[in-house]
Formats: C-alpha cells, structure tokens, sequence
C-alpha cells in the first residue's frame, strides 16, 4: 500500500509537521506547496492542519509511488 493510500484511508487531519514527518521531507516544504496552492490546507485557529484526501491526491498529483 503506498503513503497515499495510507494518508485516504485515515480519519486524521494532519499538522504540516505530521505529514512532514510521514513523508521524510522538511515542515516548510509543505507551507511552500500549501501557499503555491498546490496542496489544501485549512486554519484551525493559527496552525493550519490537512486533511487526509488532500494529501493523497497532492502525492498522487506528484506522481508518488513511495511504498
């Protein structure tokens, strides 16, 4: 099951330093995807947080296959 199967299948919305994590990559990479408008995030009061969806088809739209 690759990461964006995981990331549809869970009920968790995700920090950006969550999925930074899940995905090896660095947390202001994220905010850069997010504020390009490339990857859907929304606030919850100051911190911003990811649905699962949205990261999965960020992944799939990136053509990742990381298992």
């Amino acid at each position: 099951m690759s990461i964006a199967d995981q990331l549809k299948n869970s009920d968790h919305c995700y920090t950006v330093a969550e999925l930074a994590r899940i995905l090896n990559i660095h947390r202001l990479t994220v905010h850069r995807h997010i504020k390009a408008g490339r990857l859907e995030a929304f606030h919850v009061g100051a911190a911003l947080r990811i649905q699962p969806s949205a990261a999965a088809a960020w992944l799939q739209d990136r053509g990742e296959t990381v298992q």
